[in-house]
């Protein structure tokens, strides 16, 4: 091993040991903590999305916070807690998310932790519960409290936001 393979260890190492560290030791590190995402005041009725074919009124279109002409999602200020959700037998908290669909295709929705390892995020979507734009309930399950970076999927656009999720208010 050369020098400069030495040196790319150790700092990958030292990168991945500063990764897996709860939040006070991050802080003392100087890890920096992800940037939890604010809401860009975008919604389907700003955007003139096409109407859905169901529960399409203006003060549902208005009622969303964050999008991109593709997906909407309603971004609650300060986080989510464990208060917020239904905790599950595994120990993951589910948390309920409706989404706004501008466009037609298949959703799906991929979630990552990003200021420690942990399992994947899993959900559960209602494809057939509301036709094929509009409003699209689901479901999140995150298996631990930390930094998430979800994104939803649809039609080759896609929508990306972090939240922080935690035990406590």
């Amino acid at each position: 091993m050369n020098k400069t393979s030495t040196i790319i260890a150790i700092a990958s190492v030292l990168v991945f040991a500063g990764c897996a560290s709860n939040r006070a030791e991050n802080a003392r590190s100087g890890f920096a903590l992800p940037q939890v995402t604010s809401p860009n005041g975008s919604s389907p009725a700003k955007a003139n999305a096409p109407r859905a074919p169901m529960n399409d009124a203006d003060e549902m279109r208005s009622g969303w916070n964050h999008g991109n002409g593709a997906l909407w999602v309603f971004l609650q200020p300060g986080g989510y807690s464990w208060s917020d959700g239904s905790p599950e037998k595994d120990g993951s908290l589910r948390l309920k998310f409706g989404w706004w669909r501008g466009i037609r295709g298949q959703f799906t929705i991929e979630g990552r932790r990003l200021d420690a390892p942990a399992p994947p995020l899993r959900y559960m979507i209602h494809e057939n519960s509301y036709g094929d734009l509009g409003f699209m309930p689901s479901s999140l399950y995150f298996p631990s409290e930390g930094y998430w970076e979800i994104t939803g999927h649809i039609a080759g656009k896609s929508l990306t936001f972090v939240i922080h999720v935690s035990k406590t208010n």
